[in-house]
C-alpha cells in the first residue's frame, strides 16, 4: 500500500490528508517506510566550491563531509598566507601572492562559514569537530531512524 513518508497515513492519491498537502514521488513509500538518506558517494574537497544553492540540495551528511574538507583546506590556505607573509617580511617581491593568498584565505573562510550555516539551519548547530567518530556516530543514528516502521495497530473491538 502507498503511504507518506512522513505520517504513514494511507494514500489514495498523490495527496496526504493527515499532513494536508500535495506529496512528490519521493515522499510516497510503501508500508510506512521512513525516507532514506542514502547518498551516492561522499564529496571530495572539490565540492566545497559548490554555489550556495548547490550545497543547499545536498544532503546534511554530505555537508558534514564538505565541512570537514572546508576546514581543512581553509587550514592549509592560512599556512600558505604564512609562508607568504614571512617572505615578504625579508624582502622578497611577494606583493602579488600575498594579495592572493588572501583572497584566498577569504574565499576558504567564506565557504566554510556557508556550509556551516546551512548545518546549523538544519540540525540547529554545527559541530566544533567533524571526526571519524562523530560521522560514524551520525550514520549509526541514520540507520537507527530508518528501521522502525511507522504502523499503527487497527483498534482491538471491545464488547462493552
Amino acid at each position: 500500500m502507498k503511504t507518506c513518508a512522513y505520517c504513514a497515513t494511507e494514500l489514495k492519491t498523490d495527496y496526504c490528508p493527515f499532513c494536508e498537502m500535495e506529496l512528490s514521488e519521493q515522499y510516497i513509500l510503501k508500508d510506512g517506510e521512513r525516507l532514506k538518506n542514502d547518498i551516492p558517494y561522499f564529496p571530495e574537497q572539490r565540492d566545497i566550491f559548490k554555489s550556495t544553492k548547490e550545497l543547499l540540495k545536498l544532503e546534511t551528511l554530505e555537508l558534514l563531509c564538505l565541512l570537514r574538507h572546508a576546514r581543512n583546506y581553509r587550514t592549509e590556505v592560512y599556512k600558505l598566507r604564512i609562508l607568504t607573509h614571512r617572505a615578504t617580511e625579508q624582502g622578497g617581491d611577494m606583493a602579488e601572492i600575498e594579495s592572493s593568498s588572501y583572497s584566498d584565505y577569504e574565499e576558504a573562510t567564506r565557504k566554510m562559514w556557508v556550509i556551516e550555516n546551512i548545518i546549523k539551519d538544519r540540525m540547529g548547530y554545527y559541530p566544533k569537530k567533524v571526526t571519524e567518530k562523530f560521522l560514524s556516530l551520525y550514520l549509526q543514528r541514520i540507520e537507527e531512524s530508518q528501521t522502525k516502521e511507522m504502523f499503527m495497530k487497527k483498534a482491538a473491538k471491545s464488547n462493552c
